[in-house]
């Protein structure tokens, strides 16, 4: 009898278990008792629709119901026939034998948007024979490494002309995967940045950063890598700096004879040309004094075509454009003459929690006017947020803050007259995220959050496709 009442003490327990649980699933969400915060639990939380999901994350404090088509997903009808469809289509993708992974995952998205500003972009292109039009590509970590713009720049550079990578900071954090230059410099430089929210009264440059060398003897090292046709060499080096001391710099051109060269103790952004008259694979630039100015960078370039020049801002979320001087952008407009500048921010602002969309909103509206008034003929594109992922119960499901930030991001192209691209439904839409991580090869890492070398390469691929068919059409309109 004793062993008979033993045997049902692990059911007991189970059901003991289930009980407590369940019991701690009603508490209330952010309930504290002791120092300890609870959690919310959903037992069931696998089995529920998405819908329900959505419909029930919070909205924004503040915001109007006619301004919240992202906010309240199921006032869509258009997603309630989205999540119809993914229902469907998983089922279909339990019962197929077909490798579905092998498919090129999202879809062809044109610009929206106030499309007609990009005439300054389209306009330049039909010159690209007798001058350089440059194109600036801002992003977050996603653009280190060259990631995606390098796609840009030899697809635009196959079809226009030119060959060279363009911009390189004088150091820089991605120095280990950049693939299409070899990017080497001493330890004696102090570099400041408009990212890291220190050292604000340093000027930066149209990059965001500004290297200072402690003292003579920095150097810093460019070596073109056979990628592509556009990195692999160039013939000339545009050097940019500010506040320089009356000194000279010595370089050399494939560790060649060291050359010197005068700075400009002028104001302003200053250019130096370094001109090899032929074609180079490899630069070296040495400083000669502690101090000695203020260098920005520098652009690797040879013949008249298109230039794509690479800012990664690791981390940012496109604001830091406040703290580079006006007087510089508008230097930077006058020596590099943008014709097209690319905008792609907002997954660090999630990043960050409790996100203000109104706040962000406003800010971004002006960084983009700022941006608009230095350069007065530069055609700009937002590129809106891609699918941003949480977990939810065992599935990764779109994130209803990203849904958000994608419709705060359109209202900022339209307060400011810009052009926009939604890369979310470019890339397939709702939980989109989850099959680039799955494709083979892997278009994007298992954080869920950034591209594999193989996604950024589509990605640019699938920018750059959008963008040469806008220039199409531009002509019959």
């Amino acid at each position: 009898m004793r062993i008979k009442k033993d045997e049902n003490r692990p059911l007991l327990l189970i059901v003991t278990t289930v009980l407590l649980v369940m019991l701690i699933s009603f508490i209330p969400e952010d309930f504290t008792i002791g120092g300890y915060t609870f959690k919310p639990i959903d037992l069931f939380i696998d089995i529920k629709p998405d819908s329900i999901f959505y419909s029930s994350a919070p909205i924004e404090e503040n915001s109007n119901s006619d301004e919240s088509k992202y906010q309240v997903l199921q006032a869509s009808a258009d997603y309630k026939q989205l999540f119809a469809s993914l229902e469907n289509y998983a089922g279909l993708l339990n019962n197929s034998t077909l490798n579905y992974s092998l498919m090129e995952p999202g879809k062809k998205v044109p610009l929206s948007g106030n499309v007609r500003q990009m005439k300054y972009f389209f306009d330049a292109l039909k010159n690209t024979k007798t001058q350089k039009v440059r194109v600036a590509d801002y992003g977050d970590s996603g653009n280190e490494g060259d990631f995606g713009t390098a796609d840009i720049r030899t697809i635009f550079q196959k079809q226009f002309g030119g060959h060279g990578v363009g911009f390189m900071n004088i150091t820089a954090q991605d120095i280990s995967f950049r693939m299409t230059t070899k990017h080497s410099f001493s330890d004696n430089w102090n570099t400041y940045s408009a990212l890291g929210g220190k050292n604000r009264d340093v000027p930066f440059g149209i990059n965001g950063f500004v290297s200072v060398p402690e003292n003579g003897g920095a150097w810093v090292k460019y070596e073109a890598q056979p990628i592509s046709q556009s990195s692999k060499s160039f013939t000339l080096a545009k050097l940019f700096y500010a506040n320089a001391k009356k000194s000279t710099i010595r370089y050399s051109f494939d560790n060649g004879k060291e050359e010197t060269v005068a700075l400009n103790p002028g104001k302003g952004v200053q250019e130096l040309l370094l001109d090899a008259g032929r074609e180079v694979k490899t630069l070296k630039i040495t400083a000669t004094a502690a101090g000695q100015a203020h260098f920005f960078g520098v652009s690797l370039e040879s013949g008249n075509g298109v230039y794509v020049d690479n800012f990664a801002w690791r981390g940012n979320t496109g604001i830091s454009f406040k703290d580079i001087p006006e007087n510089y952008k508008k230097d930077f407009d006058r020596l590099l003459n943008y014709k097209l500048i690319i905008l792609t921010f907002g997954a660090n602002m999630l990043a960050a929690g409790n996100v203000n969309f109104n706040s962000y909103r406003s800010q971004m509206t002006d960084v983009i006017k700022e941006l608009q008034s230095s350069f007065p003929s530069t055609s700009i594109l937002l590129v809106g947020l891609g699918d941003k992922v949480i977990k939810h119960g065992s599935r990764f499901v779109t994130s209803p803050d990203a849904l958000k930030m994608i419709e705060t991001q359109k209202k900022i192209a339209e307060d400011t007259g810009v052009t926009f691209w939604d890369k979310f439904e470019a890339m397939g839409g709702m939980n989109s995220m989850v099959e680039w991580v799955n494709h083979h090869p892997p278009y994007a890492s298992k954080d869920y959050g950034h591209l594999t070398y193989d996604g950024a390469k589509y990605l640019g691929e699938m920018i750059s496709d959008v963008l040469i068919n806008a220039n199409e059409q531009s002509k019959n309109n």
